[in-house]
């Protein structure tokens, strides 16, 4: 093996420390960047599908947002967002500085917590810098609150015990939906519906 076959570190199948050779790290690197791609597609989706949600909305208080990540920067779409929401009025700064731009973000923010909205590692400053992840993840938790939460919540299910959370009745109404379909089976929120065949089965109970 000569010294360039020595750049690379792996480990092989019985647990030994080896070197990778420069076939297998051009395939490894291949991986990671078709791994890239795909998040990068699904981020696009994400954000794509989520500005039109939050559109849906914002037409009420004649405010619109073209780029998710940089029309929230200020606070003010969020703010309205928020009012449209929940149909209560906040207060917002007028100002143009970064100030006042983080403290309208900070305002949202605070009445999330109020209502007792979980936020994970979510500041002011992430959304007013435009931060792609935390954005995305902040209006997913807005959506998750103000409109998954209450359809779960309105599910009507005869038999159910009243200390079900909500998780757990969506689980369930999942499981009925989809009972009698062939080679189908809803038992989580992650691995039962990778494939496609549960929301399919959904869609179809419904038709």
């Amino acid at each position: 093996m000569n010294s360039q076959q020595h750049r690379y570190r792996n480990v092989s199948s019985d647990g030994m420390d080896r070197e990778r050779t420069p076939s297998e790290e051009g395939y490894y690197q291949g991986m990671l960047k078709a791994t890239d791609g795909r998040k990068d597609e699904r981020d696009r989706v994400q954000k794509k599908t989520f500005t039109k949600w939050v559109n849906k909305h914002l037409i009420k208080s004649q405010r619109h947002v073209t780029d998710l990540y940089e029309d929230l920067r200020d606070g003010h779409n969020l703010i309205s967002l928020l009012e449209v929401l929940s149909g209560d009025t906040l207060p917002r700064e007028k100002g143009r500085m970064r100030f006042h731009k983080l403290q309208n973000v900070q305002i949202a923010l605070d009445f999330l917590r109020h209502r007792q909205v979980k936020l994970v590692n979510i500041r002011n400053d992430d959304i007013a810098d435009g931060n792609p992840k935390l954005t995305l993840g902040l209006i997913w938790t807005i959506i998750l609150h103000f409109q998954v939460s209450s359809s779960i919540s309105d599910i009507q299910i005869i038999g159910l015990p009243e200390d079900m959370t909500a998780k757990e009745k969506l689980l369930l109404w999942s499981q009925r939906m989809t009972d009698g379909y062939q080679n189908i089976r809803c038992d989580n929120f992650t691995t039962s519906w990778r494939d496609g065949k549960l929301f399919n089965a959904v869609i179809h109970k419904h038709q």
